[in-house]
């Protein structure tokens, strides 16, 4: 009886503890490298974790020579980027993804979902460098896909769906949703709802998947064919039932985001203006009332985030700078290395999720920002022109 009692508390308190130390609490013993890796601490610890604030993840997409791209990730608290060169990224190391350039599809609770040029998708938890290589989509027939990714808490199951269609046919959608705890796919009924373009990412929130789409709500005549309309197309996680969001203008809705627990529409409208929208009330479209509007100049807006802290809105652009809408003072972030020409951004939960996946496997090296002098040797190193260093100082 003392013994359980005993271990009960250790677990609490190894729930407790920052990921990187129980990692290296995993070699204390068997009992502790099997007791870690069960579904239910991995589950417990997450629900812990979600309560801290979520970091950025920033990706750094890199030339490292030969005509070969690799993308470096890195972690910051949303509310302290890379912009001092004095402090920049120091103490925060980078972790490689090994297998090329990626898609980032989404992120939740630790896992990243990744997709290439072709059909490899894989799920990556880069704080414990895991990776589980999802099996094909069963959609081979139609053109197009759709994916998001997203977690349903009434199953306790990650999800992955695939929506296929065919922009220029008169094909219906199928749509498709892997199960990580199945490990397999399944076919859900088809909607009515017909689809174009999908403009933006899925944006996952309540449990929802949310696009940006052009398409038509039921079967389109040839006329209607000619003029989609746009709208945001929905998928429910739980029920696996399509739906639909109608926007209440002709606006020109480029992105959807979440913002202090409200769905977030930002679009580039006429005058070459950007303007962010909040829904206040989920499903009601008259709930909409514009939070920021700004003059677009030269820029893109690729993502709009909320810092933690200080509840700062913050977007930033062309894959180098960021621009804060209270403040709005613009802001250039530092390169992770010298031929880091572009970044991407998601808000990034740390977990151990992928862990107790016996199909995943260990990916992912961690390297430190460097310098065109690294750069030079490793390329010389590749090359075989220089001997002298085998050991770059920006890997680890």
């Amino acid at each position: 009886m003392s013994d359980d009692v005993s271990n009960d508390l250790m677990v609490d308190i190894f729930e407790r503890l920052p990921l990187k130390s129980i990692i290296r609490f995993r070699s204390l013993s068997k009992y502790w490298h099997s007791r870690i890796a069960t579904p239910e601490f991995i589950r417990n610890h997450s629900l812990r974790c979600s309560k801290n604030p979520p970091k950025l993840l920033i990706k750094h997409h890199t030339y490292c020579g030969n005509l070969e791209f690799k993308d470096i990730y890195t972690l910051h608290p949303v509310d302290q980027l890379p912009l001092d060169s004095s402090s920049g990224y120091i103490r925060i190391p980078g972790v490689e993804f090994p297998h090329g350039s990626k898609e980032v599809i989404g992120s939740c609770n630790g896992i990243l979902c990744l997709r290439s040029n072709g059909s490899y998708i894989s799920l990556w938890n880069l704080s414990i460098r895991r990776e589980l290589i999802v099996p094909r989509v069963p959609c081979l027939t139609l053109s197009s896909k759709a994916l998001g990714f997203g977690f349903d808490p009434i199953t306790d199951d990650y999800n992955l769906v695939a929506i296929c269609y065919n922009k220029y046919g008169s094909d219906g959608i199928n749509a498709f949703v892997y199960s990580l705890k199945k490990d397999s796919w399944i076919a859900t009924p088809s909607p009515s709802t017909r689809l174009y373009n999908v403009k933006s990412n899925a944006c996952f929130f309540n449990g929802i998947l949310h696009w940006v789409v052009d398409g038509y709500l039921t079967e389109p005549s040839p006329e209607e064919r000619k003029h989609p309309i746009r709208f945001i197309f929905t998928f429910d996680l739980n029920t696996h039932v399509c739906g639909h969001i109608l926007l209440p203008g002709p606006w020109r809705v480029e992105q959807l985001t979440t913002i202090n627990g409200c769905l977030v529409a930002v679009s580039l409208e006429r005058g070459n203006i950007w303007k962010i929208r909040v829904m206040k009330e989920y499903c009601n479209i008259e709930s909409w009332s514009v939070l920021f509007e700004f003059q677009a100049d030269a820029f893109d807006v690729i993502r709009v985030f909320q810092a933690v802290t200080n509840g700062d809105i913050v977007a930033y652009y062309n894959g180098s700078s960021v621009y804060n809408l209270q403040t709005r003072l613009l802001m250039k972030l530092l390169k992770f290395g010298p031929y880091c020409f572009d970044v991407e951004m998601e808000t990034y939960a740390e977990s151990l999720e992928l862990l107790d996946k016996e199909r995943a496997t260990t990916c992912g090296e961690t390297i430190f920002s460097w310098t065109k002098e690294d750069d030079r040797k490793r390329i010389r190193l590749s090359q075989g022109l220089d001997d002298e260093c085998l050991v770059l100082n920006y890997t680890f």
